[in-house]
């Protein structure tokens, strides 16, 4: 069974170059998925040196999430290829006259609609993402499908369970591993050697 190699470029603007856009439109076919980290569009473009080969960068990734940004251009990266939506909205009129005609049988006359519209709207603006509080994002998957996703905060101030460091992760892994363990692997001479921390 091939493997798949999962490549994580954190700050990819320090990272990219030429090289990388025919590494990401041939990287799905290869085995590899790139999942790049950036805070702004702009750094990768400066970097590039060219709007249309950052567009081709931009081009290759199937997936992007989008959490709190602070540059407009970076948030219509994501709302740029949203579809306008129709939005409906309901107008409430009323007026009264009175009349002053003695002869009429009625003193005033009240009048009462409801007009309904309907107008153009963008699905999301580059604002709502400006916006964005700690914790959530918004997701283009599935063929450009949008998600609105919600990540719960860690605090250990209130989880009885949460471990005090790294220190005492790491033991209770080398505690619960040994030779019989799924963490077991052989080497080239066939001896059984432990991976831990």
């Amino acid at each position: 069974m091939a493997r798949r190699i999962a490549i994580h470029a954190d700050e990819f603007n320090e990272l990219i170059g030429d090289e990388f856009i025919p590494l990401l439109n041939k990287a799905g076919g290869a085995g590899f998925q790139v999942t790049a980290y950036t805070q702004t569009w702009s750094d990768v473009e400066a970097r590039i040196g060219s709007r249309a080969k950052a567009g081709q960068i931009a081009g290759n990734f199937n997936t992007l999430i989008m959490l709190r940004v602070k540059e407009v251009a970076t948030a219509e990266l994501l709302t740029s290829q949203l579809p306008e939506v129709r939005v409906v909205s309901t107008l409430v009129s009323s007026s009264v006259s009175d009349t002053n005609d003695p002869g009429d049988f009625a003193d005033f006359a009240s009048r009462n609609e409801d007009r309904i519209t309907t107008e153009s709207a963008q699905m999301l603006s580059p604002s709502d993402l400006v916006q964005l509080p700690k914790g959530q994002a918004f997701a283009l998957i599935h063929g450009g499908q949008l998600h609105k996703i919600r990540m719960p905060l860690p605090d250990a101030s209130h989880d009885p369970l949460m471990p005090a460091s790294l220190d005492v992760i790491g033991s209770e892994v080398r505690g619960r591993t040994d030779s019989r363990s799924h963490w077991a692997r052989r080497d080239e001479t066939g001896s059984e050697v432990t991976v831990g921390l």
